[in-house]
């Protein structure tokens, strides 16, 4: 049985749901907290989909489980800093899932391996499942024969399947009050070597105060930067993202769907330096595209007349 705490953070997604159950059921964690946002108002087919996805959660091992189901429809963002906020308010550290994010059964002790070794260390704030490059079980290989680690220290949190402490996350708040414009680029520029980087990440945080609104995984980095912190990104995938739909845009946003494959033992780096060389990659071929689509398709929702950020 797994002893870490696990969240899972759910809405509507019935099939996604039943397949990171499975994982679950597997892997048997002690305890296990499920939020699940609430049907959107008037919508008697969402109300069907959200009470059929709370109905996947039936575990069948000794557990301890507890819910946080919301009456009304709180939308993405508001749902994961509530569920968050719920989950660290009753445990020290743990793990956090979400409805399509579908875990390798190695991302359990991946997590507890490294809550263990890095809790007394609050530069390590968030212990991430993802790996977006090509060919990472290939590189993984080289990297091993070459007396590699199978994990680096990045600037960016990946969000889908990550564990992280309670002490990181005491005052993680989607609210943008606590900075102004001008606290921006002294928080970014430890993190960035380039003029483009800079400049891309202060504009979306300023945009983002400007407009009142939250995109929590950028927020959640800022949160990280903001108290000097680093990430943790395995060199071989361990999570994958099935929630992207064959149509429109998410069909060239499938590219980040990757297979998850087997990561332990464990072997570690020697210093808590941050691998620049891995966040350029992240930068050019991650956010300034995929992530970049995500974040213009946000816009339109709520913005939808106006132009799109650049």
């Amino acid at each position: 049985m797994f002893k870490v705490p696990v969240l899972l953070i759910l809405y509507n997604r019935v099939e996604e749901t039943h397949k990171v159950f499975q994982i679950l059921k597997a892997v048997q964690p002690m305890q296990l907290y499920v939020a699940g946002d609430g049907p959107k108002p008037g919508n008697m087919l969402d109300r069907l989909h959200v009470y059929q996805t709370q109905s996947v959660i039936q575990p069948e091992w000794p557990c301890q489980v507890q819910h946080l189901w919301q009456e009304e429809h709180l939308g993405k963002n508001k749902m994961i800093e509530t569920a968050l906020r719920w989950f660290f308010s009753k445990e020290e550290e743990g793990v956090i899932l979400f409805e399509d994010t579908l875990p390798s059964y190695d991302f359990f002790p991946y997590c507890e391996e490294l809550l263990s070794k890095y809790r007394n260390d609050e530069r390590v704030f968030s212990i991430g499942g993802t790996y977006l490059r090509h060919r990472s079980r290939i590189r993984y290989r080289k990297r091993m024969k070459n007396g590699g680690s199978s994990y680096f220290f990045s600037a960016y949190a990946s969000t889908w399947g990550f564990a992280t402490w309670r002490n990181r996350m005491n005052d993680f708040t989607l609210s943008m009050d606590q900075y102004n414009n001008s606290d921006f680029p002294e928080i970014v520029d430890p993190y960035m070597k380039r003029t483009k980087h800079k400049a891309y990440w202060v504009h979306r945080f300023t945009s983002l105060k400007k407009l009142n609104t939250t995109y929590w995984d950028y927020q959640y980095n800022l949160h990280i930067w903001a108290h000097k912190g680093i990430s943790i990104t395995p060199y071989l995938n361990l999570t994958t993202n099935i929630g992207f739909k064959e149509k429109g845009n998410q069909r060239k946003l499938r590219r980040l769907k990757r297979n998850a494959y087997p990561i332990m033992p464990l072997t570690h780096p020697e210093e808590i330096v941050q691998n620049t060389s891995e966040d350029k990659y992240m930068f050019r071929h991650i956010f300034r595209r995929a992530y970049l689509r995500l974040f213009r398709d946000w816009l339109k929702e709520i913005l939808p007349n106006k132009n799109n950020l650049e």
